[in-house]
């Protein structure tokens, strides 16, 4: 009798001791005394910048999802928004994306020191509308600078007249339109006059957002859509796009596109293979690839101007900001950092880069990373930290 009651006791013990452990284990769990996270869904990246890389951006994101799981929010509020949400002290974005190198006075608003990583090539178009003609206008810088400061006013300039022999060319006013919101495309179009006019480069200069001269019939519109919409719906208007929106573009009116003349003497139409092979001589030609933390050299780095005899003048980099130190960045943990050396590693696979002139589900018009610059891009990913510690795959 007493050797149960022992037996019962030591069984009620045993009993009392593993809720006991339960409980402990339980409560422990919900407060993470061991240190444990507790199973998620892995945080969503999210990613703020330039309108000329949205149709891109789609196909990436949705390609990684698909390979991945990991997701991507691509918010194309264009160059400026995008550079001033990376910004922020701390930063509102995991990524920045802008078709312009930082100045060395957006450098210095920077919280912490960021990777330039360039991504795809694009090109600037120089669009117009012009009822009854066809073919492709020929324009120089030197003309282009002309119109937008306001000393070329009709398109029946003398100037404008012996670039275009044979065309019948309108007494009507040209109207510039602009864009009002900073933006890469103003920085390329603006470092493109500044080679071309000293007294551009002078007084006005590049940048995403610049003060365009007074021109009295000049037109600012915000975003790119909209200048193409604006050009399309005005006549003897002329504006600049980037090339995938612009031989996108299936709304109502008139729109065409200029040949512009490169250093070599010959007007080129942009294409895809004219960027591409612009975007390789000019890489070529440089006599050191920055490194992704040397932001003061790659503001000096331009991919305007290749002088070879097939390449539009108007190419550009497409870069991605993202800070070499993740724990600097947007809401960081060591989770969500290795999805960001996932996704930047997705980006610079050659899959990802085969994808830049897609047809479908629609063409995209970007040009693929040369050798190069991907692997520029490789390494500054490499020396990526969370709290001083490498990222991990």
């Amino acid at each position: 009798m007493v050797r149960r009651r022992r037996g019962r006791a030591g069984i009620y013990s045993a009993i009392g001791v593993i809720l006991v452990v339960v409980v402990v284990a339980a409560v422990g769990a919900s407060t993470n005394w061991y240190g444990l996270q507790k199973s998620s869904s892995p945080p969503t990246l999210q990613g703020n910048g330039a309108q000329i890389a949205n149709p891109l951006l789609s196909v990436w994101t949705s390609s990684y999802n698909k390979q991945t799981g990991n997701s991507v929010n691509y918010v194309d509020g264009g160059s400026g928004t995008g550079i001033t949400d990376f910004s922020e002290h701390p930063p509102l974005i995991d990524f920045a994306i802008a078709d312009e190198p930082l100045s060395p006075a957006a450098q210095s608003a920077l919280p912490a020191q960021p990777l330039i990583l360039p991504i795809v090539g694009g090109a600037l178009t120089i669009i117009y509308n012009l009822t009854g003609l066809t073919g492709h206008l020929h324009l120089t810088g030197a003309v282009l600078a002309g119109i937008y400061n306001g000393t070329i006013t009709t398109w029946n300039n003398a100037a404008v007249v012996a670039l275009n022999p044979g065309v019948n060319l309108p007494s009507s006013t040209i109207v510039p339109v602009v864009r009002s919101d900073p933006a890469g495309t103003t920085y390329v179009l603006t470092d493109f006059l500044s080679q071309s006019s000293p007294w551009w480069a002078s007084t006005v200069g590049k940048g995403i957002s610049v003060d365009f001269p007074k021109v009295a019939a000049e037109t600012a519109v915000k975003g790119n859509s909209l200048v193409i919409s604006t050009v399309a719906k005005t006549s003897d208007s002329i504006g600049y796009s980037d090339l995938t929106d612009v031989l996108s573009y299936s709304g109502s009116g008139a729109l065409n596109y200029s040949a512009i003349q490169n250093p070599a003497g010959d007007y080129i139409v942009p294409t895809i293979a004219d960027t591409a092979s612009a975007i390789a001589d000019k890489v070529a030609s440089l006599a050191t690839i920055p490194e992704s933390t040397d932001l003061k050299d790659w503001f000096n780095v331009s991919m305007v101007n290749a002088k070879g005899t097939s390449d539009y003048p108007l190419a550009t980099f497409i870069y991605l900001y993202v800070y070499q130190a993740t724990d600097k960045g947007f809401a960081p943990t060591m989770t969500k950092s290795q999805l960001i050396v996932q996704w930047l590693d997705y980006i610079l696979s050659p899959a990802a880069q085969a994808m830049v002139s897609e047809t479908t589900p629609s063409q995209l018009y970007y040009t693929a990373l040369p050798a190069a610059i991907i692997s520029v891009d490789q390494a500054g990913i490499s020396t990526m930290t969370f709290n001083g510690a490498p990222i991990t795959a």
